[in-house]
């Protein structure tokens, strides 16, 4: 029963995925933001929602990838393609790095170490001017050739490439969840002591989650650096894992795909409150404590639970039917 919707709801996406671009090349420029984004808010999902590690260093990955295709490029003359190869290696180790001292706490020891790292970063882009370009940012980025179709041209191009990097991450956190190594995570989340009890070895376990959510955060930014071809200091600061930590409670942190509702919904209102309203955050703010305090499973959990509701009423109508009728047919 809970496998009924899932299957349709893929087959949805693909079709308004299939129908964004015949919107214009505006619609395609939000709807490719939304996607990359979406990759940002699932992978912070994966140690915040499955497996209980509450980070606000997030950023640090997916901007450290976004500069490593940017600097490649402007710097060296590197393709942005074996940038983005380059930049998602570099996101991995770094989380693999950080996250060996940052598993050794949890809680808010945990999320302030996560912050700190992440403030590190920014701090070090800001005063490494010579290759972060600091506060100015970094430009003259040369946007690599995708079947003759040129990034920087081409919103087509660029919307194949977020889909593309969308569609891969989702099904490969779909998949993992569901494999052995996500129900340690689960497991981890749910009740740390007695995984502890029963031999696993937590702190490790911690790591790899910590290590692959580092990992596909870097896509995100790889993604990002191709799909805008700038990158300022502001990437890795704390407020972006802010963001993201937004968007993963407003979709829905106990669903793989809720973070990428949670990101459409957080992008789509700032984009239509910031155009009537210069306090657009105060809206976006207010409607997230009401999603806190009124929303707890997000907007996709609850749209999940009402439609297995339904399919529960459903079977138990067609089964009460089922019985009156072989009851009136023993008589």
């Amino acid at each position: 029963m809970k496998m009924s919707y899932k299957l349709p709801g893929f087959i949805l996406l693909c079709a308004l995925l299939v129908v964004a671009p015949f919107g214009g090349d505006y619609l395609l420029g939000i709807v490719s933001e939304i996607l990359i984004f979406a990759i940002f808010a699932m992978s912070l999902n994966l140690i915040v929602g499955y497996t209980g590690l509450l980070s606000f260093g997030h950023s640090a990955f997916f901007g450290v990838a976004t500069y490593v295709v940017i600097g490649l490029g402007v710097h060296l003359g590197i393709s942005g393609w074996l940038g983005a190869l380059a930049g998602v290696a570099v996101s991995t180790a770094l989380a693999a790095f950080i996250g060996m001292f940052c598993i050794r706490v949890k809680g808010i020891p945990f999320l302030m170490l996560t912050m700190a790292f992440s403030q590190l970063l920014f701090a070090a882009a800001l005063k490494w001017r010579s290759i972060t370009g600091g506060t100015d940012g970094l430009i003259g980025f040369v946007s690599p050739d995708f079947f003759g179709w040129n990034l920087a041209t081409d919103a087509i191009a660029r919307y194949i490439i977020s889909v593309i990097g969308f569609l891969v991450v989702l099904i490969f956190l779909w998949c993992l969840v569901r494999s052995p190594l996500g129900s340690i995570f689960i497991g981890i989340r749910d009740n740390e002591q007695r995984m502890r009890a029963i031999g696993y070895p937590v702190q490790r376990f911690k790591l790899i989650a910590f290590t692959i959510a580092g990992g596909l955060a870097g896509i995100g930014g790889a993604l990002y650096a191709l799909f805008n071809s700038y990158v300022s200091t502001d990437i890795l600061h704390w407020h972006l894992s802010g963001d993201a930590m937004i968007m993963v409670i407003l979709g829905g942190s106990s669903t793989v795909f809720g973070p990428a509702v949670g990101a459409a919904l957080f992008l789509l209102l700032k984009n239509f409150i910031s155009s009537y309203n210069e306090y657009w955050a105060f809206w976006v703010g207010f409607i997230f404590i009401f999603c806190v305090m009124f929303l707890r499973e997000g907007v996709w959990g609850l749209v999940i639970k009402r439609f297995e509701s339904m399919t529960t009423k459903k079977n138990k109508v067609i089964s009460d039917k089922q019985k009156k009728q072989a009851s009136g047919d023993s008589i």
